[in-house]
């Protein structure tokens, strides 16, 4: 049996802002883009903020390099 997909709902219903904020402060920026991608297809009213914040983060990755 494939659970794979149940899985990924079940992560996606559980994403919220805040774990995606804990995310970008343990400098997990891949994860807390995929948080912020996950958070722009919950919430779509709200997916120009949730671009901007991976625009921000996406910076981060290449000044930290």
């Amino acid at each position: 049996i494939d659970n794979s997909t149940e899985s990924t709902a079940e992560k996606d219903n559980l994403m919220t802002g805040t774990l995606a904020k804990v995310y970008l402060e343990q400098k997990k920026y891949t994860k807390a883009i995929q948080a912020y991608h996950i958070l722009s297809l919950k919430y779509p009213e709200k997916s120009s903020f949730f671009a901007n914040r991976i625009k921000a983060i996406k910076i981060l990755q290449i000044n930290k390099s």
